[in-house]
C-alpha cells in the first residue's frame, strides 16, 4: 500500500522530468512551479529578493504562455527560477530556444505569420482549442458578409 502512495507522489515530480526535456517551456514552468508548492506571489518575492525584477504579471504571462521571457534581464530572470524550483541549471532556459524576430516587416512575412500562429496554437491547452476554433469560424463568417 504505501507503494502505491509513493508512485503517486512522484507523478508530479516524473511529469515534470518529462517537461524538463521536451517541453514547452510555459508547461514546464507551471509543473516546477505546481511541483514545489510556491504561489506565483511568493516566486516574485523570492526573485525580487534576488535581485530579479520581474513583475507578477510577467510570471503569469510566461507560465500560461501568452509570452515569453526573451530579453536579458527575463532570462536572468529565469535562472533564478531555476533556482529557486531546485531545477538543473538551464533547463528552462533551453526550452526557450531562439529570439523570436520582431519588427514591422512580420507584417508582410507570410512565413512568420504561421510560425506565429503555430507558436500561438502550441500554447494553447487542449481544452482552449475549441474556444479559437469558434473564434476564428466566426471572424471567417463575419469576413464573408
Amino acid at each position: 500500500m504505501a507503494c502505491v502512495i509513493n508512485d503517486r507522489s512522484r507523478g508530479p515530480e516524473r511529469e515534470l522530468a518529462v517537461l524538463l526535456r521536451t517541453g514547452p517551456f510555459e508547461r514546464a514552468l507551471r509543473a516546477a512551479i505546481a511541483a514545489r508548492g510556491l504561489s506565483l506571489e511568493r516566486l516574485h518575492v523570492r526573485l525580487a529578493e534576488r535581485g530579479a525584477h520581474v513583475s507578477l504579471a510577467s510570471l503569469s504571462n510566461w507560465q500560461r504562455g501568452r509570452s515569453r521571457p526573451e530579453r536579458s534581464h527575463s532570462l536572468a530572470a529565469v535562472r533564478e527560477l531555476e533556482s529557486i524550483l531546485g531545477l538543473p541549471a538551464d533547463s528552462l532556459v533551453a526550452l526557450l530556444g531562439p529570439r523570436r524576430p520582431r519588427g514591422r516587416w512580420l507584417a508582410h512575412d507570410p512565413l512568420a505569420i504561421r510560425q506565429q500562429l503555430r507558436d500561438l496554437v502550441e500554447a494553447l491547452d487542449d481544452d482552449e482549442l475549441p474556444t479559437v476554433l469558434a473564434v476564428v469560424r466566426a471572424l471567417r463568417a463575419s469576413d464573408r458578409k
